[in-house]
């Protein structure tokens, strides 16, 4: 057991030390070790970290500007559904270039260029979150400060000044994330795949009360694959065939993506246990986060009644 701290201030060069996240979705997808992996083949080398298993207690003051002059209040409370929904390893990242290196750019802009953009559209080759698949702006796979005036706040505000434990052992690192993997199967569902669900779901639960045509429509969609019953108005051309006023209507003609009409995911969560089924805990992560931020797409084809018919 690790008694002794670093101490941020005394103990880490900022100009070389990089602070980031493995955020809970790269670990719930399995890409914790290949992302630790890829930053340590950049030349990078675990100085120290720390697993959290629920909000850091300084995110709001991290949050400030963003929650006073950018996001609205309801897109703020994602961050707390995404650092609920699993652990986070917080780590110092100390770039090991060989001295007299010719690559001229700072450790932080070494280490932006390989995490990739935040939007997954803007996402390129080579990148993690190009390679691996980021789903959308929340759910980014990992995360890494830009400066060293940011790395030395972000630190504190996530983990504390003398709360990264001194002396560990970098093997140790890809280890742990290999146990924190090791909790529940990989998912390999992206957004795509959580709205097929979905939406199957609603029409299971629903069968017995829809029409023949619904019906049809349904299979139709269901049989050419998950991008045709996961396309921007599959569910609303399902939906158009509910009795009106339907308390699960809404939830289906849904297509949970920023810019779209969207609906309350708690309420909808409600609604389908009322039915006998339910959100899991990935679903509800996916579509919550992908209401505010664009999420990755398999396909974008709209389908209509005559493409399937």
């Amino acid at each position: 057991m690790q008694d002794a701290a670093l101490d941020i201030d005394s103990d880490v060069d900022w100009d070389t030390t990089v602070f980031g996240l493995i955020c809970p979705d790269a670990i719930a997808r399995h890409l914790a070790g290949p992302i630790a992996k890829r930053i340590a083949d950049e030349g990078f080398a675990p100085l120290a970290w720390k697993c959290f298993w629920h909000r850091p207690p300084g995110i709001d003051a991290y949050f400030e500007r963003n929650i006073t002059q950018v996001w609205r209040a309801y897109i703020y409370r994602l961050a707390d559904r995404v650092f609920d929904s699993g652990p986070t390893i917080a780590v110092l990242w100390r770039d090991v270039r060989p001295t007299g290196s010719h690559d001229s750019r700072s450790s932080h802009e070494r280490l932006r260029e390989l995490k990739g953009s935040s939007e997954p559209a803007k996402t390129k080759p080579g990148t993690i979150r190009g390679d691996l698949g980021s789903i959308n702006v929340s759910l980014g796979l990992m995360h890494s400060a830009d400066s060293a005036a940011d790395s030395r706040r972000e630190a504190e505000v996530f983990v504390g000044r003398h709360e990264f434990p001194a002396g560990q052992d970098p093997a140790e690192l890809p280890a742990l994330l290999s146990m924190l993997e090791a909790i529940r199967p990989a998912e390999l569902r992206g957004f795509d795949e959580v709205l097929t669900g979905l939406r199957a779901r609603i029409i299971g639960v629903l069968w017995p009360e829809l029409p023949v045509e619904a019906r049809e429509l349904a299979d139709k969609l269901r049989a050419c694959g998950v991008a045709a019953l996961a396309a921007p108005g599959a569910g609303a051309q399902l939906a158009d065939h509910l009795p009106p006023n339907h308390p699960l209507g809404p939830v289906l003609r849904c297509d949970f993506v920023e810019g779209t009409p969207g609906v309350d995911i708690d309420r909808a969560g409600a609604l389908l246990r009322a039915y006998g089924c339910d959100l899991d805990k990935w679903e509800d992560l996916v579509l919550a986060t992908s209401m505010r931020f664009t999420p990755r797409r398999s396909s974008l084809t709209c389908v209509t009644g005559a493409a399937v018919g």
